[in-house]
């Protein structure tokens, strides 16, 4: 099992369309569990974890972040955590 942390806040527009996007997609993905943290109210563990903007998408060293996380990046980056046969 994988945990993706998903760095994100209420008030982010484009944190909202990220989050929709995973929302759809993790059914595709059934090793992957999401752990989801508001940025607003947890600054300091998103600075201890080296997350610069949101949203942002964590697994171990691997952190795609950027201000358009599009469905076929998260998509991408999901594929990425799972092991091929």
């Amino acid at each position: 099992m994988t945990t993706v942390t998903f760095y994100h806040s209420v008030i982010c527009p484009r944190c909202q369309v990220a989050g929709l996007s995973l929302k759809q997609l993790l059914p595709e993905f059934p090793d992957v569990t999401l752990e989801k943290v508001e940025l607003l109210t947890n600054l300091g563990r998103a600075r201890r974890e080296g997350v610069p903007t949101i949203p942002t998408l964590v697994a171990g060293d691997r952190r795609p972040q950027g201000l358009y996380l599009t469905k076929n990046r998260i998509c991408r980056f999901l594929e990425s955590l799972t092991p091929t046969a």
